[in-house]
C-alpha cells in the first residue's frame, strides 16, 4: 500500500495534476448545482448539526454541575435570600434583582454548557480529516485511471460546469465502492478495480455520477455525517466518565453511581433515543444524497447508462444475499445498515417523469422529533442564558425563532420541490403529516435535556398539531407557487423556489411554534379561563401585530400566485370563464361573509351599547375574525381541500374588510376620554383569524378536492353571509370565549 500523508494521493500514482478553472463553455440543459442549504439532504443536515450542538450543550450542562453545581444553588439561595429581604411585598422587583444578582452564576452555566457543543464541532472537524484520509488508504495502493475515461472525464468537468477539474484514479485490485474524497479546490475520484472492463455506458455512467457530488457541493457532507455518530457517543459519554472519576478520586463506588436512577433511567434512555434519532437521519441523508447525484447525473441525457448499472448491481446483491442469508438479503435487516438505497429503489426514482424525492413518512417522523428535541434544548438554554439581561422579554420568540428556522428548509424543500414536479396536482402529503406530528409528539415526551420531569401533557396535545397544520399549509401555498409558474420554466428557478420556500415556511414554522408554545403555557397557568385560551394567543396576545404581519404577507403571497395562475391558465388552454371564477368566487365569498357579520353586529348594536366600551371592541374583534373563519369554510364546503388555497387570501381580506367598517363606526360614535390603537384594532382580529383558522385545517386538508358546480356558485356566497351572521350573533350572545379584563 502506498503510504500518503495528505489529500493527494495521486500524485504517486502518476495521475495529472491540471486543476481547470471555472468553465465558460457548455452547460447541460437545465443543469443546477444542488447546492448544500437548497437541497433536502443539506436541510436535513442542517437540523441533525443543530440537535448535536444541542445535545453537546446539554452534556456541558451535567458536566457543570457535577463541578460547580454546589457553588451555583447557594449562589441562587443567597440570591434569593437578599431578593426577599430587599423586596418583601414585590415579588416581580425581587425575581427581577434576583435574576440579576445570579448572572455571573448562569453565565458561567452557559459558557461550561456551550463548551460542550464547541467539543461537537471539534469532534466532526476532526472525522472530517481523518475519515477521508483513511478512506484513500483503504482504496489503494491508487493507479491512474485509462486515458479514454480521463478524456472523457475532462469533457463532463464542461457539462455540469465544474468549478475545478476532478481527478480520476482507480482502486486496488479488490476495492468496488466508487467515492469521491479531496478538498474543495482538488476533488480525487477514486473508480473501483477494473472499471476499464466494464461496458463504456456503464463506466460513465460511473463517472458522472461522482462528479454530480461535486457538482452538487455534498463531497464534504459525506464525511460530516460519518463523523456525527461518533461525536454523539463521544459527547454523551463525557458526563458519565466525568461522573465515575470524580466517584473514584473521592473513594466511592463509581458503579454504584452509575445505577443511580439519573444515569441508568432517564439518561441511558434518553441517550440511546438521540443516537438512534442521529443514525436514522445520518441514513437519511446519505441515502437522499445519491439520489439527488442519479438525478443531476442524468439531467439532459439518456438514463439508459445508470439504469444498465443499477439493474446489474440489483442482480448481483440478490446472487450474494441467496448465499449470505436472511440477514445480508437485499431486504433483510441488514439492508437498515446501508449508506446507499437499494438499486431496486434508486431506478424508481429514475423511472419518474421528473425525477425527484419525495417526502416519506420516515423523513418527517425523524424531522419531528428532532425539532422537538432542538425545542427542548433551546428553550432550557433560553431560560438559563436570558433572565437578567435584555434579552429576557425574548426568551418565548428566540426558541420559537430558532427552531422554526431550523424546520422551515428541512420541510420546505422537500415538499416545494414535490410540488414543483408534480404540478397540477392537489394532493397534500397526508401520511407525512400524521408522521412529522407523531415524531414531533414523541420528542415533546422525551427530550433529553428533562431527565426525572414528567412530560407536559398540554404541550403534547397542542405542539404537534401546531406544527402540522404549518406543514398542512406549507403545501398549500407550494401547489399555489408551482401552478403560477410558467410552463417548462419552473424547473430552472431553483434560486427562486429556495427564498421563496425559506421564507414561507419559516414564517409558518415561527408563528405557529410560538403560538402553541404561548397556547400550552396559558392551558397550564390558566385552568379557570376554558375557551378563551383562544383568545389569548388572538386578541389579547401582546405579539398579535406581528402575527397579523405574517398572516398580511402569506395573504398577499397567496392572492399574487393566484393572480399569476389565472394569467398562465388564460395564456394557455384553460376556458376563460372558468378561470375568471377562480378569483370572483373567493371574492364574493369574503364579500358577503363581511356583509353577513356586520349586519349581525348592527342588530346586536344597542345591546353592545350597555356592556360597555372594552367588551365591544373584544366582541368587534371577534366578530371579525369569525368573518374570515366562516369564507374560508364557505370555500371549502364546496371545493374540498382545494379551498384552502384562495382561502388563505380571501379569509384575511374578509377579516379587514369587516374591520375596516367597524373602526369607521367606531371613530364616529368615540366618547370623551376614549381611544383606539389603530394599529391594534386591525392587528388583533387577523392574529384571531390564525389561531381559529389553525383549528380546522387538518380536517379542512383531509376533505376531497373537487371543483364547485355551477348552482353552487351562487349558493356559496349566501351560505357565507348566513354563516357569518349566525356565528357573529353566537358570538355576541355568549360569554363562552369571552375574556374579561
Amino acid at each position: 500500500m502506498t503510504e500518503m500523508d495528505d489529500l493527494a494521493p495521486v500524485e504517486t500514482a502518476g495521475a495529472r495534476q491540471t486543476v481547470a478553472a471555472r468553465p465558460t463553455g457548455l452547460r447541460g440543459p437545465g443543469v443546477r448545482a444542488l447546492r448544500v442549504l437548497r437541497s433536502p439532504t443539506g436541510s436535513r443536515y442542517v437540523l441533525l448539526v443543530g440537535v448535536l450542538l444541542l445535545a453537546g450543550a446539554f452534556a456541558g450542562r451535567i458536566v457543570h454541575n457535577q463541578f460547580f453545581g454546589i457553588s451555583w444553588a447557594k449562589k441562587e439561595l443567597d440570591c434569593s435570600r437578599e431578593a426577599e429581604r430587599r423586596y418583601p411585598g414585590d415579588a416581580l422587583a425581587g425575581q427581577m434583582w434576583q435574576a440579576r444578582c445570579a448572572q455571573p452564576a448562569a453565565r458561567r452555566m452557559t459558557a461550561v454548557s456551550l463548551s460542550g457543543s464547541a467539543a461537537v464541532l471539534l469532534i466532526s472537524t476532526g472525522g472530517l480529516w481523518v475519515l477521508p484520509r483513511w478512506a484513500l488508504r483503504r482504496a489503494g495502493p491508487l493507479k491512474p485511471a485509462p486515458a479514454g475515461m480521463q478524456e472523457w472525464a475532462d469533457r463532463e468537468v464542461d457539462a455540469l460546469s465544474l468549478r475545478s477539474q476532478p481527478r480520476i484514479v482507480e482502486a486496488a485490485d479488490g476495492w468496488e465502492e466508487p467515492f469521491t474524497a479531496g478538498p474543495p479546490g482538488a476533488p480525487v475520484v477514486v473508480l473501483p478495480a477494473g472499471v476499464g472492463a466494464l461496458a463504456p455506458e456503464t463506466a460513465k455512467a460511473i463517472i458522472r455520477h461522482e462528479f454530480a457530488h461535486v457538482a452538487a457541493g455534498d463531497v464534504r457532507l459525506v464525511w460530516l455525517v460519518r463523523s456525527t455518530l461518533v461525536a454523539t457517543v463521544a459527547v454523551l459519554a463525557a458526563p458519565v466518565l466525568s461522573a465515575a472519576m470524580e466517584m473514584r478520586s473521592t473513594g466511592l463506588g463509581a458503579w454504584g453511581a452509575l445505577v443511580h436512577p439519573f444515569w441508568g433511567g432517564g439518561y441511558a434512555v434518553r441517550s440511546l433515543l438521540l443516537l438512534a434519532a442521529v443514525f436514522a437521519i445520518s441514513q437519511m441523508v446519505l441515502r437522499s444524497r445519491e439520489h439527488e447525484a442519479d438525478i443531476l447525473s442524468v439531467v439532459g441525457r439518456s438514463r439508459a447508462g445508470l439504469t444498465a448499472m443499477l439493474a446489474g448491481a440489483e442482480r448481483t446483491q440478490r446472487i450474494r444475499g441467496a448465499f449470505q442469508g436472511w440477514w445480508s438479503a437485499p431486504d433483510g435487516p441488514r439492508s437498515v445498515l446501508a449508506n446507499h438505497p437499494s438499486p431496486t429503489r434508486r431506478m424508481e426514482v429514475l423511472r419518474q417523469p421528473h425525477p425527484h424525492l419525495k417526502a416519506t413518512c420516515p423523513d418527517a417522523a425523524v424531522t419531528g422529533l428532532l425539532s422537538a428535541l432542538a425545542f427542548a434544548s433551546v428553550s432550557r438554554l433560553a431560560m438559563t442564558a436570558f433572565p437578567g439581561t435584555p434579552l429576557a422579554s425574548y426568551t418565548t420568540p428566540a426558541v420559537a425563532l430558532v427552531v422554526g428556522v431550523l424546520m422551515a428548509p428541512v420541510w420546505g424543500t422537500q415538499v416545494w420541490q414535490d410540488a414543483m414536479d408534480d404540478v397540477g396536482t392537489s394532493l397534500l402529503p397526508t401520511r407525512v403529516l400524521a408522521a412529522l406530528g407523531v415524531g414531533t409528539a414523541l420528542g415533546i415526551l422525551a427530550p433529553f435535556d428533562d431527565t426525572g420531569y414528567p412530560p407536559a401533557w398540554n404541550a403534547v396535545a397542542i405542539v404537534p398539531p401546531a406544527v402540522c397544520v404549518a406543514a398542512a399549509l406549507s403545501a398549500v401555498l407550494a401547489r399555489a407557487y408551482a401552478s403560477a409558474a410558467r410552463p417548462g420554466r419552473h424547473r430552472a428557478r431553483s434560486r427562486s423556489l429556495f427564498v421563496a420556500a425559506l421564507a414561507v415556511n419559516a414564517a409558518l414554522f415561527v408563528g405557529a411554534l410560538r403560538t402553541a408554545q404561548e397556547l400550552a403555557l396559558y392551558t397550564s397557568l390558566l385552568p379557570h379561563v376554558s375557551w378563551a385560551w383562544l383568545t389569548l394567543p388572538g386578541i389579547h396576545s401582546p405579539h398579535s401585530g406581528s402575527d397579523a404581519v405574517v398572516v398580511g404577507f402569506l395573504a398577499l403571497l397567496a392572492l399574487g400566485w393566484s393572480l399569476r395562475s389565472a394569467s398562465v391558465a388564460r395564456a394557455g388552454a384553460g376556458s376563460a370563464p372558468e378561470t375568471a371564477w377562480r378569483l370572483a368566487l373567493p371574492s364574493g365569498v369574503a364579500l358577503a361573509a363581511a356583509a353577513g357579520a356586520l349586519a349581525a353586529r348592527w342588530v346586536s348594536r344597542h345591546d353592545q351599547a350597555q356592556a360597555g366600551f372594552v367588551p365591544t371592541l373584544q366582541y368587534d374583534r371577534m366578530a371579525a375574525a369569525a368573518a374570515g373563519l366562516v369564507c374560508l369554510l364557505a370555500l371549502c364546503s364546496v371545493r374540498g381541500r382545494a379551498g384552502l388555497g384562495p382561502g388563505l387570501w380571501a379569509a384575511p381580506l374578509t377579516t379587514v374588510l369587516t374591520t375596516g367598517v367597524l373602526w369607521t363606526v367606531r371613530m364616529q360614535s368615540l366618547a370623551s376620554g376614549q381611544a383606539i390603537s389603530r394599529v391594534g384594532y386591525f392587528a388583533d382580529p387577523l392574529a384571531q383569524l390564525a389561531v381559529l383558522g389553525g383549528l380546522v385545517v387538518i380536517p379542512l386538508a383531509l376533505l376531497p378536492a373537487r371543483d364547485p358546480a355551477p348552482a353552487a356558485r351562487f349558493l356559496v356566497p349566501c351560505l357565507g353571509a348566513y354563516g357569518a351572521a349566525l356565528l357573529t350573533a353566537a358570538l355576541v350572545r355568549t360569554d363562552c370565549i369571552m375574556l374579561h379584563l
